[in-house]
C-alpha cells in the first residue's frame, strides 16, 4: 500500500521538474535572442559565457537543487558594443548572472531567484581584463578557411598592395619629375592620414579592415617622413623629422590601445626603434639616443602592461639589446664609461621590474619566455658592465662589490615576490637563484679568478634547482644547454689559457683552471643531487641525474689528467739529460695510469653500491682506457735502463690495473645481484683482463731484465743468457697457469680453467719449439740445466692439474673425463721428450767437442742411441707398472705403445 501511495507523489514531482525546466528553457531562449539583437547578430554568435539554470538532481526521497552547472566558455561574440561597454563601465549581458523570468518554487524548497557567479580561479586570471572590441568580422569561426581568406588575408594583402603602390608611385613620379619633392612627400603623408581616418571610420563596424588601414597609414607616414628627411631631398631638418617620427610612433601606440590591436602596436614598436637608424646623421649623441630608447621602452611597456601584451615585452627587450650593441660597437669610448653604465643600469632595472609588474602585481604565472628574459637581462647587464669596468684598471677593485650589488638587487626582488605572490614558485626561485649566482661569483671576481666558466656552471645549477622546485621542464632543459656552454668554455678557453706555460710556476690542482673546473664539477654534482631530491620519480629523473654525474666525473678525471701531464711537461722542459727526460716520461705514464685506475675503481664501487648504471659504465670505460694505455704506452718502457726488477714504474702500472680489475670483479660478485645480466657479462671480462695483464706484466719483467743483462755480456754468454730467459719465461707461464687452473678447480670457475688450460697449452708449444732447441748446449749439465728444468716444471704442473681434476667434486664429470686424459698424455709425452733430449744432448755435446778417432765417434753415437732406447724402455716399464697398480688403462696402453716403439727402434 505504501508503494501505491508513493506513485502519485513521484509523478507530481516529475511534472514540477519538467515545468521548471520548460520555463528556464523559454527564459534562456528569450535572453539569447535579446543578446543577439543587442549585438547586431543574426543567429551566428555564441555567447562568451552563459550560465545555465540550476541543474535539478533527484534524491532518494524528494527532489532537490544540488548544484549549478556552467556552460563551457566559447569565443567572444561578434557585434558592436555600446559606449559604456567599450569603456568597461558596463558588463556584457553574457557576463551577468541570468535569472529566471519568475521565481519558481519546488516542493519543499524556497524560491530560486538568481544564480551565483562562480569564483574566479588563478587560471582564469590569465585572461586579460581589458574589454575587447567585438565586431562582426571577428565572429567568423577560426576553422572557416573562406572567412579567413576573405576577411583577413585579402584585407592585409590589399593594404600591402596599396602601400607598395604608393611607394612605387612616388618613386615613378620622382624618376619622371612629374611633381616636386615637397608635393611628393605631402601626397604620401596625405595618403597616410586618409588611411588613419578611414580606419577610424570603419572601426565600429568593420574592425578587421580598420586594423589593416590603420597599419598601412602608419607605414606610409613613416615612409613619407623618411623620404622628406633623405639627403636627396633634405626637406626636413633631422630634428624635425625625428620629432615627426616620434609623433607617428606615439600615434601608433594610442591607436593600438584604442583599437585593442596588437599588430598596430608591433608596427609602432618597429618604427620607433628604426627611427634613429633611418635618421642617423653619423654623429654620436649618446645621452639623447639612449634616453630616446629608454623612453620608447617605457611607452611600449606601459602599453603592453595596460593591454597584457607580453610579446611587446620580448620584442622591446630584443630591440633594446640590438640597438645598444650597435651603438656600443661603433661609438663607445672609455670616456663615456659612467654615462653608459647609467643607461645600462636603467635598461636593466626597467626589464627586471617587468616580471614584477606582469607576474606579481596581477598574480599571473610566469612563463618560460618571461624566465628567459629575466636570466638574459641579468647576465647581459652583468657581463657588459663587468667588461666595461675591467677595461679600466682603477675600477677593477670594484668588480666584487658590483657583483654583490646585483646579488642584493635580485635577492630583494625574490623577497618581494615571495611576500606578494609566493604561489609563483618559478619566479621566486629564479630571483633567489640569480641572487645566489652573483653572490657566489663575487668571490672569484674579487680575487681575479677566471669566473666566466664558474658563472655558467652556477647558473646551470640554479636553473636546474628553479626548474625542479617550480616543476618547469623548460628551465631544466635550458640548464643542460648552459652546462654544455660551461664545459665547452672550460675546454676551449681555460685549459689553454691557464696551461703550465702561462704562469711562471705551475702547481697541479692549485691554479685558476683547476678552480673553475672544480666549481663546474660541484655545480654538475649539485644539479644531479637536485634531480635525485626534487625530481619526480621516473626514468627522466634517473637519466638526467646519471648524465650529470657522468659529466662531473668525466671533468674530474680530465682535470686530474691534464694537470698531471702539464706538471711532468714542465719538469721535462727543465730536465737535463736524455735518460732523465725519458724517466720522467715513464713516471708520467705511471701517474696517469694510477689516476685513471684508482678513479675508475672508486667510481665503479660507488656505481655498484648505489646502483647507478651510468657511473658503472664510466668506470668500466675508464678502466678499459687505462688497460689500453698500459699496453701501448707503459709497456714500451719494459727494458728501460733505469728499471729495477719488479720495482719499476712499468710493473707498478700493471700491478695497479690488475688489482683494480680484480677488486672490480669482487665488487660485482659480492655487491650485485646474482641474477643481474650485467654481472654475468662483466665479471668474466674483468677476471680475464686481470689475468692476461698479470701474465703480460710478468713476462715483460723477464724480457726487460734479461735485455739489460745481455748488454753487459758478449760471446757465448749471450746464448746462455737467452736460454736462461726462456726457462724463466716458461717457468712463469707454467706456474701461473697451474695456479690459475687450481683456483678454477677449487672454486668451480670455468673461465679460470679455460684460461689456465690455454696458457698451459701455449707454454707446451713454447717449450717444445724454443726451450728444446737448447738441448745440446755445451754449458748444459746432465739433468741440471735450464731446458730439463722447464720440462720438469711443466710436467709436474700437468700431473698436479690432472690429479686436482680427478679429485674435484665441483666439476662436471663429462669435463673431467675429457680433460684428465689429455693432461695425463701430455705430461707423459713431455717427460719422455725431456728425458730423450737429455740423453741426446749429453752425448751430442761430447760429439760436438770432437773425437780424435772415427772409432771413438762411432762408439759415442752408438751409446747415444743405446741410452735413448734404455730411457724409453725404463719409462715404458715404469708407466706399465703404474698403470697396472692404479688400474689405468690409459697408462697401460701408452706403456705398451712406448715399449713396442722401443723394440722397433732397437731392431
Amino acid at each position: 500500500m505504501a508503494e501505491d501511495h508513493s506513485s502519485p507523489d513521484k509523478s507530481k514531482q516529475l511534472d514540477d521538474r519538467l515545468s521548471y525546466l520548460e520555463l528556464v528553457a523559454r527564459d534562456t531562449a528569450a535572453r539569447l535572442y535579446e543578446i543577439e539583437k543587442h549585438l547586431g547578430l543574426v543567429f551566428h554568435a555564441v555567447p562568451r559565457e552563459i550560465k545555465t539554470a540550476p541543474a535539478i538532481k533527484p534524491d532518494d526521497q524528494h527532489s532537490d537543487v544540488r548544484g549549478i552547472e556552467e556552460a563551457p566558455k566559447t569565443t567572444e561574440p561578434a557585434g558592436k558594443l555600446t559606449a559604456k561597454q567599450e569603456q568597461g563601465s558596463e558588463p556584457l549581458a553574457s557576463d551577468r548572472a541570468i535569472e529566471p523570468a519568475g521565481a519558481t518554487t519546488l516542493p519543499g524548497r524556497p524560491a530560486q531567484t538568481a544564480l551565483p557567479r562562480p569564483v574566479q580561479t588563478r587560471a582564469e586570471e590569465q585572461v586579460p581584463h581589458a574589454t575587447p572590441t567585438v565586431t562582426a568580422g571577428r565572429s567568423m569561426q577560426k576553422g572557416d578557411l573562406e572567412s579567413r581568406i576573405g576577411g583577413n588575408w585579402f584585407n592585409r594583402i590589399g593594404v600591402l598592395a596599396i602601400f607598395l603602390g604608393v611607394a612605387f608611385f612616388l618613386k615613378y613620379a620622382v624618376d619622371n619629375e612629374w611633381i616636386g619633392p615637397t608635393t611628393r612627400v605631402l601626397i604620401g603623408a596625405a595618403i597616410g592620414v586618409l588611411f588613419l581616418i578611414g580606419g577610424e571610420r570603419l572601426r565600429k563596424r568593420y574592425a578587421s579592415y580598420a586594423y589593416g588601414l590603420t597599419g598601412g597609414g602608419i607605414a606610409v607616414l613613416y615612409a613619407s617622413i623618411w623620404f622628406a628627411s633623405f639627403k636627396r631631398y633634405d626637406l626636413l631638418a633631422p630634428t624635425v623629422a625625428f620629432a615627426l617620427m616620434v609623433v607617428v610612433t606615439a600615434t601608433a601606440s594610442l591607436l593600438a590601445a584604442r583599437y585593442n590591436a596588437l599588430p598596430i602596436a608591433v608596427l609602432g614598436l618597429i618604427g620607433g626603434f628604426l627611427t634613429p637608424i633611418l635618421l642617423s646623421t653619423e654623429v654620436d649623441h649618446e645621452a639623447g639616443f639612449l634616453s630616446y630608447i629608454a623612453l620608447l621602452d617605457l611607452g611600449v611597456l606601459a602599453l603592453a602592461y595596460s593591454k597584457q601584451w607580453r610579446s611587446l615585452n620580448y620584442l622591446s627587450f630584443i630591440s633594446t639589446v640590438l640597438m645598444f650593441s650597435a651603438w656600443g660597437d661603433k661609438w663607445y669610448t672609455p670616456e663615456k664609461l659612467w654615462t653608459t653604465i647609467l643607461f645600462l643600469t636603467l635598461f636593466f632595472i626597467i626589464f627586471a621590474l617587468l616580471a614584477v609588474l606582469f607576474n606579481v602585481v596581477h598574480r599571473r604565472p610566469t612563463r618560460w619566455l618571461d624566465l628567459a628574459m629575466v636570466f638574459l637581462n641579468g647576465l647581459l647587464y652583468f657581463t657588459v658592465t663587468y667588461k666595461l669596468l675591467d677595461e679600466q684598471i682603477e675600477y677593477r677593485r670594484m668588480l666584487g662589490l658590483f657583483a654583490l650589488l646585483v646579488a642584493a638587487f635580485y635577492l630583494g626582488l625574490g623577497y618581494f615576490t615571495y611576500r606578494r605572490d609566493r604561489e609563483d614558485k618559478l619566479l621566486v626561485f629564479t630571483f633567489l637563484g640569480l641572487g645566489l649566482l652573483f653572490s657566489v661569483l663575487a668571490v672569484p671576481i674579487q680575487f681575479e679568478q677566471h669566473w666566466i666558466t664558474m658563472g655558467w656552471a652556477i647558473e646551470g645549477a640554479v636553473m636546474t634547482w628553479v626548474g625542479l622546485r617550480a616543476n618547469d621542464r623548460t628551465s631544466r632543459n635550458a640548464a643542460l644547454v648552459v652546462f654544455l656552454i660551461a664545459i665547452s668554455h672550460w675546454a676551449l678557453s681555460d685549459v689553454q689559457e691557464f696551461a703550465y706555460l702561462a704562469p711562471a710556476h705551475f702547481v697541479p690542482l692549485l691554479n685558476k683552471r683547476a678552480l673553475s673546473c672544480a666549481v663546474l664539477i660541484a655545480s654538475l654534482a649539485a644539479a644531479a643531487i637536485f634531480y635525485k631530491r626534487y625530481g619526480e620519480k621516473g626514468e627522466d629523473r634517473t637519466n638526467f641525474a646519471g648524465l650529470l654525474f657522468l659529466a662531473a666525473n668525466a671533468l674530474a678525471i680530465a682535470l686530474l689528467s691534464i694537470d698531471a701531464n702539464d706538471y711532468f711537461e714542465q719538469r721535462k722542459a727543465l730536465a737535463s739529460g736524455r735518460d732523465f727526460a725519458n724517466s720522467l716520461g715513464n713516471t708520467r705514464a705511471l701517474t696517469l695510469t694510477a689516476l685513471w685506475t684508482i678513479y675508475g675503481l672508486g667510481t665503479l664501487f660507488i656505481g655498484i653500491t648505489r646502483k647507478i648504471k651510468s657511473l658503472r659504465f664510466l668506470a668500466l670505460l675508464l678502466l678499459a682506457v687505462a688497460t689500453v694505455k698500459v699496453l701501448v704506452v707503459d709497456l714500451s718502457y719494459y727494458d728501460a735502463s733505469w728499471h729495477t726488477l719488479i720495482l719499476n714504474q712499468t710493473f707498478a702500472g700493471f700491478a695497479l690495473i690488475v688489482a683494480a680489475l680484480a677488486l672490480g670483479a669482487w665488487f660485482y660478485a659480492s655487491k650485485l645481484e646474482a641474477e643481474d645480466a650485467e654481472r654475468d657479462i662483466v665479471l668474466p671480462l674483468l677476471l680475464g683482463a686481470a689475468n692476461v695483464l698479470a701474465i703480460i706484466a710478468l713476462s715483460a719483467e723477464v724480457w726487460g731484465h734479461f735485455a739489460r743483462v745481455r748488454l753487459e755480456v758478449t760471446g757465448q754468454d749471450v746464448d746462455r743468457i737467452e736460454n736462461t730467459k726462456q726457462f724463466v719465461l716458461s717457468a712463469v707461464w707454467t706456474i701461473y697457469g697451474a695456479v690459475a687452473l687450481l683456483v678454477g678447480i677449487k672454486r668451480g670457475t670455468q673461465a679460470f680453467r679455460i684460461g689456465a688450460l690455454f696458457l698451459l697449452t701455449l707454454t707446451i708449444g713454447k717449450v717444445l719449439m724454443v726451450d728444446l732447441s737448447y738441448y745440446g748446449a755445451n754449458w748444459h749439465t746432465l739433468i741440471l740445466n735450464q731446458t730439463f728444468a722447464a720440462f720438469a716444471l711443466l710436467v709436474y704442473a700437468l700431473a698436479s692439474s690432472a690429479r686436482s681434476y680427478s679429485q674435484s667434486e665441483l666439476i662436471e664429470r663429462q669435463e673431467s673425463k675429457m680433460i684428465v686424459p689429455v693432461l695425463v698424455v701430455s705430461a707423459n709425452l713431455l717427460a719422455l721428450v725431456a728425458l730423450s733430449a737429455e740423453a741426446l744432448g749429453y752425448y751430442g755435446a761430447k760429439i760436438s767437442a770432437g773425437a780424435s778417432t772415427s772409432g771413438t765417434l762411432g762408439d759415442l753415437r752408438l751409446a747415444q742411441q743405446l741410452s735413448l732406447s734404455v730411457v724409453w724402455a725404463i719409462y715404458g716399464g715404469a708407466m706399465l707398472t703404474v698403470g697396472i697398480a692404479r688400474r689405468s688403462k690409459l697408462l697401460r696402453v701408452m706403456a705398451l705403445l712406448l715399449l713396442g716403439l722401443t723394440i722397433f727402434k732397437v731392431f
